[in-house]
């Protein structure tokens, strides 16, 4: 028996389930690396110093290319599953893990699929009227 606190389900489930989760995820997953990025540079020998810069840029550019997919697969906001365009739009968030490794392809992608995401709402509604 489970406790009222306690949720049953999957993860992917828990996030909003398929393409939601997807667009949930690439935007956490930095964003928590971050905080092992920030701890893990303190133990990380000068040697590999700039292997440990480019994991996270990794990071952070599997993350918007993953958004930027998604948002071709679902690019009319009335078509998109309930979720998705929220998830989409706070991308902006991960200015943050791209600034921090000075990863300025990054900064400016990261403002990509939000500004993608405004601009197909406007034009949606440029259309109803």
């Amino acid at each position: 028996m489970t406790s009222p606190g306690n949720s049953s389900g999957s993860l992917v489930d828990r996030l909003g389930g398929g393409v939601v989760a997807l667009a949930r995820l690439c935007v956490m997953i930095p964003l928590v690396y971050l905080v092992v990025y920030v701890g893990g540079a303190f133990l990380v020998p000068k040697s590999l110093g700039w292997a440990w810069v480019w994991l996270q840029r990794g990071v952070v550019s599997a993350a918007l290319v993953c958004l930027f997919v998604v948002f071709i697969q679902h690019p009319r906001a009335s078509q998109r599953p309930a979720g998705l365009t929220h998830a989409m739009g706070i991308s902006f968030v991960l200015v943050l893990p791209a600034i921090v490794t000075s990863y300025w392809p990054g900064v400016f992608g990261a403002l990509v699929t939000p500004l993608l995401v405004a601009g197909s709402a406007i034009r949606e509604r440029g259309r109803r009227v």
